[in-house]
């Protein structure tokens, strides 16, 4: 059995319809993929790309 983790989701939302998991997505809807998915989706352009939350700062 192995003891690697799972590869954390990363949320992402669909500039263009698409079927994940065997279920129908539309435009706008929100799904969670893997890091390597995200980059597929992203060169198919199925998803914008994403960029990181910046935090804000106090100054």
């Amino acid at each position: 059995m192995s003891t690697a983790k799972a590869p954390a989701p990363v949320e992402v939302t669909l500039a263009r319809p698409h079927t994940h998991n065997g279920r129908a997505h539309q435009p706008g809807d929100k799904i969670e993929v893997t890091a390597d998915q995200k980059v597929w989706l992203e060169k198919r352009g199925v998803i914008g790309h994403t960029h990181q939350k910046q935090e804000a700062s106090n100054g």
